[in-house]
């Protein structure tokens, strides 16, 4: 088997939440109460998963699943509350974000962010861009060797030599979007995360920065962590897709297990309301409200009372991630018991 390239085991990030003490009159005097019990939302809670050298891997979920929780943990741009990161067997997740800056890890985990036009500097052209990750992280300070390096990243994502010198007001949409690709592979990473990578562009661009996605992983071999919430998009570029909901893994699985044989109620409803989807027994319709994230109930399925197909046991039991079919697995009892059956 191959050696996983990045392993996440019992990944959590917890918040605490301040509150406000209230005052009450006992004996003429005002005492102020302390609170029993300072509540905590679960951004993320117990997450598992791996990515293999030259896998991409989707990840997707409605807004406040944690998606965005996860990524900046796994950058390390935020602390880890419990867990471990290892990548290339190195636990990464230990290592505080101020420093992480100067680990030579740094460079082989890179970014492409959401808005091309608001992570660029504007005060920097696109040649002092690329060429930044190279004298920060990889400390070359050979300008000939700089200006190769550059060269060789614009040329990679088809950006023209004659637009180096430009500023980001003087790029498109779509040439923006190349400056920043260009700057996340030139330091060579071995993990690109990509965050929404096309969700600010027009239709036209998305489809080519996405095929150039495509023919990037597949030339220099680097691994992709693909956020996105456009699911024909990640069915077309990733090898394997995790659906998140409320902090944890809801299902986990190969791209075509997950879109043709989708185990959980919450991918189930997640993949009918995608564009152009036509479900055969039409688009499921999830009633009720979400559960908190603060202090949720650890012996409750976070999905009970939207699920359309819960029952008392998923009240008094949560259940675990468990394998469904190959290399495929799901926190669903209904899953899991259907699994057995067979």
């Amino acid at each position: 088997m191959t050696t996983p390239l990045l392993e996440v085991e019992d990944l959590s990030k917890i918040y605490q939440l301040e509150t406000r003490s209230k005052p009450v009159r006992f004996l003429r005097e005002w005492f102020t109460t302390l609170p029993d019990h300072q509540p905590r939302l679960h951004a993320v809670d117990g997450v598992s998963f791996s990515i293999a050298p030259g896998e991409s891997l989707g990840l997707v979920g409605e807004s406040g699943c944690g998606k965005s929780t996860l990524v900046t943990m796994l950058v390390r741009l935020s602390t880890v509350t419990a867990g471990t990161i290892r990548f290339e067997g190195r636990d990464i997740g230990a290592i505080p974000p101020a420093e992480f800056g100067r680990s030579p890890d740094r460079a082989k985990i890179q970014v492409v962010f959401q808005d091309p036009h608001e992570s660029l500097n504007p005060r920097d052209t696109a040649f002092d861009t690329i060429a930044e990750p190279l004298k920060r992280l990889l400390r070359l300070t050979d300008a000939r060797e700089i200006a190769a390096r550059v060269g060789e990243a614009a040329e990679r994502v088809g950006l023209p030599a004659a637009l180096l010198s430009r500023y980001p007001h003087q790029l498109s949409g779509g040439q923006k979007a190349r400056v920043n690709i260009a700057r996340a592979i030139a330091p060579g990473p071995r993990l690109l995360v990509l965050d929404e990578p096309t969700s600010a562009l027009d239709v036209s661009v998305q489809a080519v920065i996405l095929k150039l996605l495509d023919r990037l992983r597949r030339e220099l071999g680097m691994s992709y962590l693909f956020v996105s919430h456009d699911l024909n998009v990640v069915r077309l570029l990733c090898d394997r897709v995790m659906v998140m909901y409320l902090g944890k893994v809801a299902e986990i699985g190969p791209t075509e297990a997950i879109f043709e044989a989708p185990q959980h109620p919450y991918t189930r409803a997640l993949l009918s309301a995608a564009p152009g989807a036509e479900p055969a027994g039409g688009r499921i319709r999830l009633d009720g409200e979400p559960r908190s994230p603060v202090d949720p109930d650890p012996n409750v399925c976070r999905f009970f009372g939207r699920c359309p197909q819960g029952h008392g046991l998923c009240e008094r039991q949560a259940p675990a991630l468990r394998g469904v079919g190959p290399s495929h697995a799901a926190a669903c009892h209904l899953a899991a018991a259907a699994e057995a059956a067979a």
